[in-house]
């Protein structure tokens, strides 16, 4: 029963995602486990493959491998005590892992010569694709922050100028 609930908690957001993103899960009886085999695919290009793999119920190890346009661009695990992220060595894609406040994983982004290009949001520390609707926004809020606070412009600039240039909101009355 535990592993049904992780497959549908591990597939349920993709329901209401764009229809671009398709999944497809495989579940195989291992030797002394159950692993489950998400794979993701964003307009027919694999762009997420999950492994996920637990004894009697329990995770014990899950395996984000992420690619853009078919091509593997990095990893990110999780053990027990530990986890790590690693990029495809001569891929001319990198990955970045972001993380919150309490050291809780929020996003993997791909990247093209400091462009962004991809993205997957987390929930538990789950990845799945995000909306290719939001990647557009996604990329012009990191291409404003990363102007803001480039090293050169950090060690040139007077925290005034900053606050000048920092994108204003209109607000209607209503």
């Amino acid at each position: 029963m535990k592993m049904l609930i992780i497959l549908f908690l591990s597939c349920a957001s993709v329901l209401v995602a764009d229809t671009s993103i398709q999944v497809v899960t495989t579940v195989r009886n291992e030797s002394g486990g159950v692993s489950t085999f998400d794979v993701f695919t964003r307009d027919g290009q694999t762009n997420l493959v999950r492994r996920t793999t637990s004894t009697s119920g329990t995770v014990w190890m899950q395996v984000h491998r992420f690619y853009y346009h078919g091509l593997l661009v990095g990893d990110f695990a999780v053990l027990p005590n530990e986890s790590s992220s690693e990029s495809k060595a001569g891929s001319p894609y990198s990955l970045r892992i972001t993380f919150g406040p309490t050291n809780e994983v929020k996003a993997a982004l791909i990247f093209k010569d400091g462009v962004l290009v991809e993205a997957f949001t987390a929930t538990n520390g789950i990845f799945h694709p995000l909306d290719s609707s939001l990647i557009p926004l996604i990329r012009k809020q990191h291409d404003i922050t990363s102007k803001l606070f480039s090293s050169a412009r950090a060690t040139n600039t007077l925290p005034g100028e900053v606050r000048q240039e920092l994108p204003s909101e209109k607000h209607k009355d209503k």
